[in-house]
């Protein structure tokens, strides 16, 4: 599925589950090891997700594929997804979802690297 036609299929649905269109636009600040230049390097890997952001799940696939990566697969577990990605079991998380402007003042971790990917489909452009 095309992000075009994968943001179709949302029919202008907010970009979380009880949003009003007047919310301020989310973004998920996803954590990358390293060895990931960048969102389409995650090609057939696992990115941690905790429970809490579970509702969200298909706003990050869509963000995710919007941002140029592939679809990957979203992997809850029983340990939290930052600690996940710390002990090498993953090499993306999920870290949060928050504001722009929380996304912008999110703080560098000295050794990973961090994406911003917007969830809201009417900042995203589709592609031809």
């Amino acid at each position: 599925m095309t992000v075009s036609a994968a943001t179709a299929a949302r029919d202008g649905a907010d970009p979380i589950a009880g949003a009003s269109p007047d919310t301020q636009p989310l973004v998920a600040v996803v954590i990358v090891r390293p060895e990931i230049p960048s969102v389409f390097a995650l090609t057939e890997k696992n990115v941690a997700i905790d429970d809490r952001y579970s509702a969200s799940r298909v706003d990050i696939m869509i963000a995710i594929v919007a941002a140029g990566g592939p679809v990957v697969q979203l992997s809850a577990g029983h340990t939290a997804a930052i600690d996940r990605l710390v002990n090498g079991e993953v090499p993306a998380a999920v870290a949060a979802l928050v504001s722009v402007d929380a996304a912008d003042a999110f703080p560098e971790i000295k050794g990973f690297k961090i994406l911003q990917l917007p969830l809201s489909s009417r900042y995203l452009t589709p592609r031809p």
